[in-house]
């Protein structure tokens, strides 16, 4: 039985894992992150085009940011990179970090990006980037909230839901591996304390089996909170937590090394 129900978290996590695509968390959020040297933000925006309505997306930036100089100004694309120029100095650089097109309709386009602009032209972009890894956190020992915090959220119920079920058949199976080990006794019937002797063998099996699904399931949904990706979200800085797992043909056993 354990091994149904196995299968069944296998194979949900692989169609959840299949169709968990479509439009980018990121995209998401509306939130406006002030940083030392810079301002982070989503906008989109809409056109006719993937073009026109990535330009009306990045207007939108330079609206908000602009210096109110009244001078006429003008965008400049190089790459990712985005300057805004006029008759007077430089007022604004920013450039985007991610975009995602839609479709809306034919003939019509959204545009979300991803823009950090500098607070000041002469200062020094933060690190930042979009990234479904995630860095190491002691979630991952508690079933499905490593997955949960990921985004991934039919993915942790169904690890919850496996760890649940497993722990259950082994309460079950173990209740009643004890009434009928507790009958054995109370009978001096031969045939019928053979009898139970092997139902209580039976449910010490599916009870063992339970308990090597249960470890089965906590052990996977470790790794999964480890190594899975999750939804897309935004980091900012460079510090991180690298896992690197290695064995020691001296000793018995593996170690983690982690490093920040």
């Amino acid at each position: 039985m354990i091994r149904y129900i196995v299968l069944i978290v296998w194979g949900a996590l692989l169609v959840q894992s299949t169709f968990a695509q479509g439009r980018p968390e990121w995209t998401k959020q509306t939130t406006f992150e002030d940083c030392a040297n810079s301002y982070i933000e989503v906008v989109n925006a809409t056109g006719y085009s993937e073009t026109n309505a990535r330009d009306n997306a990045m207007k939108e930036i330079v609206k908000r940011r602009s210096l109110a100089s009244g001078a006429d100004v003008n965008v400049v694309w190089k790459g990712d990179d985005v300057t805004v120029e006029g008759s007077h100095d430089l007022i604004i650089k920013a450039r985007v970090i991610a975009n995602y097109p839609e479709q809306i309709e034919p003939g019509s386009w959204r545009v979300y990006l991803l823009v950090q602009t500098l607070k000041n032209p002469t200062y020094t972009y933060e690190n930042v980037k979009v990234t479904r890894q995630y860095s190491f956190s002691p979630r991952v020992f508690i079933p499905g909230m490593a997955q949960l915090h990921k985004g991934s959220t039919t993915k942790g119920v169904l690890f919850i839901a496996g760890e649940v079920a497993a722990i259950g058949g082994i309460v079950a199976f173990e209740s009643l591996r004890s009434s009928y080990e507790s009958k054995i006794n109370s009978t001096h019937n031969a045939k019928e304390r053979q009898n139970y002797i092997n139902k209580a063998d039976n449910m010490e099996n599916l009870r063992n089996g339970f308990i090597a699904g249960a470890a089965a399931i906590y052990l996977w949904n470790i790794i999964d909170g480890i190594a899975a990706k999750g939804k897309q979200h935004i980091v900012i800085g460079q510090s991180q937590l690298r896992i690197t797992p290695y064995a020691l043909p001296q000793a018995a056993g593996v170690r983690l090394c982690l490093k920040f």
